[in-house]
């Protein structure tokens, strides 16, 4: 019983400590976050997120076309700068055949496309998305 008591009291401690490290030095977060109805609201994304979704970008597109029911819609505006800014010029470059699938099953998914038109995105303009457990989205645009 302690012994499971404090591995509950440090998974809780790690996981109110991690925010701590989100924004530190290493870090590169989006400048830029639309915190309207269907946005995340404070949602900021590193730029090892934004390149880890780049890297799936094959899988996710098969997943949204999959998708039937769409959840929250979280949009994520980027802004990098100097050598964040080179890093993902280089992920959109190298992966751009995946992301303009991802942009294509967006574009053929109705409710996700339905959402973001409410929101102004352009679809050409999302570099990467991913799904979450709950079947919320969220996509990353520049």
């Amino acid at each position: 019983m302690r012994h499971s008591l404090a591995i509950a009291v440090l998974l809780a401690s790690t996981a109110l400590a991690t925010p701590a490290f989100a924004g530190g030095a290493a870090s590169t977060e989006a400048r830029s976050v639309d915190t309207s109805t269907t946005a995340s609201t404070g949602a900021k994304a590193d730029l090892g997120t934004v390149l880890s979704a780049i890297q799936a970008s094959r899988n996710t597109a098969t997943a949204i076309q999959a998708m039937t029911r769409v959840g929250a819609v979280n949009i994520v505006k980027l802004s990098p700068t100097g050598d964040d800014k080179q890093a993902l010029d280089k992920a959109v470059g190298d992966n751009q055949a995946d992301i303009t699938g991802v942009q294509a099953a967006i574009m053929a998914n109705k409710a996700l496309k339905t959402k973001l038109d409410a929101e102004t995105i352009d679809t050409s303009a999302i570099v990467a998305a991913s799904i979450e457990a709950d079947g919320s989205v969220t996509v990353f645009v520049r």
